[in-house]
């Protein structure tokens, strides 16, 4: 059964209380229409899959409806050999700008060096990053990522990976789309869920003494996922 639950610094996740907003069992192309670069995007029935190995592109796919405020993506990635890096997805994206108005770029693998990070967008600034461990083409990730307030993160196969706080959050009346991105590389994204999330703040915490560490830090907790 996979971990519904994540402790990040102040706040506490609950995937099993956030409200389910779309669950994607079958892709269909027509709510996958809106396309930008110049990869080329193939929209199956279970997966969705762009990009060309060592081909110098990049692009991104989004589904055609907005939605508005804090949102979590829930999905599934995977490297195509013979790419070995660069799995990317966006929330929260606003298209009035050019390319860009604001919104969040998630990445695993990137950076030319096995980086996780957040970039914020329109001007791809990267917001956080740290050495993650190697990607592994062929090797299927299960991603949690989005947004909770002022609170952005990564989570990989469970594990707590990137996290940062910003607090100057676009709108949250405004709409945002949600999609995903490959860049020279080519990549397949699957079991996407888009959440509404259900988070508390839990306040500042304090260290347990000794051995006595508390146990969402343990077996998932920070850094590299489980093997």
């Amino acid at each position: 059964m996979k971990k519904r639950e994540f402790t990040m610094v102040c706040k506490k996740l609950d995937l099993a209380k956030s409200e389910v907003l779309y669950k994607f069992d079958t892709f269909d192309p027509k709510d996958w229409s809106i396309v930008k670069g110049t990869p080329k995007w193939k929209v199956g029935a279970k997966r969705i899959i762009g990009g060309c190995a060592d081909e110098t592109t990049h692009g991104q796919i989004f589904f055609k409806k907005p939605v508005k405020g804090d949102v979590v993506l829930e999905f599934d990635a995977k490297i195509v050999k013979p790419s070995y890096h660069d799995l990317v997805w966006f929330w929260n994206t606003d298209f009035n700008g050019n390319p860009w108005g604001d919104g969040y770029l998630g990445c695993l693998g990137g950076w030319w060096n096995d980086m996780a990070g957040i970039e914020k967008l329109p001007d791809y600034l990267v917001s956080a990053i740290a050495p993650s461990f190697r990607t592994e083409p062929g090797r299927k990730y299960h991603v949690i990522s989005g947004s909770m307030g002022a609170s952005h993160f990564i989570i990989v196969d469970g594990a707590l990976v990137t996290y940062f706080g910003d607090k100057n959050i676009p709108d949250p009346k405004r709409p945002g789309y949600f999609g995903f991105g490959v860049y020279e590389s080519c990549a397949e994204y699957s079991n996407l869920k888009v959440y509404r999330p259900h988070w508390t703040d839990i306040g500042e915490r304090k260290y347990e003494p000794g051995t006595k560490r508390a146990a969402d830090f343990v077996n998932g907790g920070w850094g590299r996922p489980p093997e």
